[in-house]
């Protein structure tokens, strides 16, 4: 079966499954952009998540990398790319792969080669992005950078802080930037994607902070505190802590330490504001 877009004129073998989040960006200059904005050399080890029709795959391999490791989930596609690429001498190794069940620190440990830097790109589905972002950055260590098409409310709410996009500032927002700096680098309307979604797309880069202020087996824990405080907008702080089951004594002892108000909000902290708080309620 051919699937004919008329804007890219281009025909694709399979329409694009619902359930799986499938919106394929086509456009040669925007996936050149995508390219333009990682940082690539000879000692870059490139996961792709998302081989799609192998758009990206393709300029992505014109690059000095050392190696691409492309994850597809379809197996319509997978089979699709691996006929296709069968004969090309390529860098380019298609996996047939849900990435959210990758064990990424044995998946590393195969694929890795001296001093290799490993760098994750792709363009997210909106159901798995967050759980992807959260079960890479427990494995910062093991990482360069990413760089994720999403749509664009998901990459606000991964570069939020107090002061912008307050709206969608959450633990989410917390946790990604206590571990990366994340930054939009790119916009993509909605009208560049076949089949088209409902929003436009975000480009997000986040460089992986060399150091981070906090043990990575502590990291899960991290996130489900962040999340008791963000749990209700509308309350304080204080009271999201007493709910969590913090005891009362050591709340006040702690704002009291560092200098917070009672009535402060969960979206009035900043990142260093919320490991301090972190560090001084469960990490001490």
């Amino acid at each position: 079966m051919l699937v004919h877009d008329e804007r890219n004129r281009v025909k694709l073998p399979f329409p694009a499954k619902k359930e799986l989040g499938q919106n394929f960006l086509l456009d040669k200059n925007l996936l050149q952009k995508i390219v333009d904005n990682c940082l690539i050399d000879n000692q870059t080890m490139i996961i792709e998540i998302g081989s799609g029709y192998g758009h990206l795959t393709e300029i992505l391999a014109k690059t000095n990398c050392y190696q691409i490791i492309s994850c597809e989930k379809d197996s319509r596609l997978f089979l699709w790319l691996q006929n296709r690429w069968k004969a090309k001498q390529s860098k380019v190794v298609f996996l047939y792969q849900d990435a959210l069940k990758i064990d990424w620190k044995n998946f590393c440990q195969n694929y890795r080669n001296g001093n290799l830097n490993f760098l994750v790109v792709g363009n997210l589905p909106y159901g798995i992005a967050n759980s992807l972002i959260c079960n890479l950055l427990e494995n910062a260590e093991l990482f360069k950078s990413f760089i994720f098409l999403v749509q664009k409310e998901v990459a606000q709410r991964w570069t939020a802080t107090p002061q912008k996009y307050k709206k969608e500032y959450s633990a989410l927002s917390v946790y990604i930037n206590l571990i990366a700096k994340a930054e939009i680098v790119l916009e993509v309307p909605k009208q560049c994607f076949f089949p088209s979604p409902l929003v436009d797309g975000s480009l997000v880069r986040l460089g992986i902070r060399e150091e981070i202020s906090l043990e990575r087996k502590k990291l899960v824990n991290l996130l489900a505190f962040l999340k008791n405080c963000f749990r209700y907008r509308r309350k304080t702080l204080w009271n999201n802590l007493l709910i969590a089951s913090f005891r009362e004594e050591e709340i006040a002892r702690t704002f009291q330490q560092l200098g917070y108000v009672k009535e402060i909000r969960p979206q009035e902290l900043t990142t260093q504001e919320y490991l301090n708080l972190y560090k001084n309620l469960i990490s001490h």
